[in-house]
């Protein structure tokens, strides 16, 4: 798995700004946890500023926060595209058993989904990211993922991706709720791709999660 890289304009003391910031803490809060003066915190942020912008402090905020999710989401893209030339010869030789393989070592949660919806296969990382059991996910839905307030949205965009697989050939989500066998959300961050194959088109997604899943069901 590669290592996301940090904003190379950021440094790292201003990177721990924009990390604490986030959290929730005052520019009051931040200076005791970084050990420095309240004035010296603010001159972090005028440096910000002039990198980015004459921003708000949550503006300022939300823009790292979302740079910081779409870099996560290309390294995630990156690597399954990859996984996805590797695959496209497995299926192309007819090796259903090697391409299975090839999942299983995959670096993160991997899954396989017929154009149908329907999952085809699920690697260990999958399994162990929603709490199944391979024979509980094979032949399933997708939408056993999702949660249920999600489901009707999610098969409009499904949908969607297989009528233009080509036009819409990678897609990315920064953020997206996803469901545990327990019933606790988590948020996960996704790439997709997709294959032809002589049944019809596999659809793979590579899933990494932003936070570990709740184990208890939500109300």
């Amino acid at each position: 798995m590669q290592e996301e890289r940090p904003d190379p304009r950021l440094s790292p003391r201003e990177r721990q700004l924009i990390q604490y910031a986030s959290q929730g803490f005052t520019d009051t809060a931040i200076a005791l946890r970084l050990g420095i003066s309240e004035a010296t915190v603010g001159t972090y942020w005028g440096r910000v500023r002039i990198k980015y912008g004459p921003y708000s402090r949550t503006e300022l905020v939300a823009i790292m926060m979302r740079a910081e999710r779409e870099a996560a989401v290309e390294t995630l893209r990156r690597e399954n595209e990859l996984l996805i030339r590797e695959l496209q010869l497995k299926v192309a030789s007819g090796s259903s058993t090697m391409y299975r393989e090839l999942l299983e070592h995959a670096p993160d949660a991997m899954i396989l989904v017929r154009e149908s919806g329907e999952i085809e296969h699920a690697n260990i990382a999958a399994l162990e990211l929603f709490g199944f059991g391979l024979d509980e996910l094979i032949g399933k839905d997708i939408m056993v993922l999702v949660p249920q307030r999600f489901r009707e949205q999610h098969a409009v965009h499904r949908q969607d991706y297989v009528n233009e697989p080509q036009r819409r050939q990678m897609g990315g989500h920064l953020e997206t709720p996803a469901c545990h066998k327990s019933g606790g959300e988590f948020l996960i961050r996704a790439a997709l791709s997709a294959i032809t194959t002589p049944t019809g088109l596999l659809i793979t997604c590579a899933i990494r999660p932003v936070e570990p899943p709740e184990l208890t069901a939500v109300p």
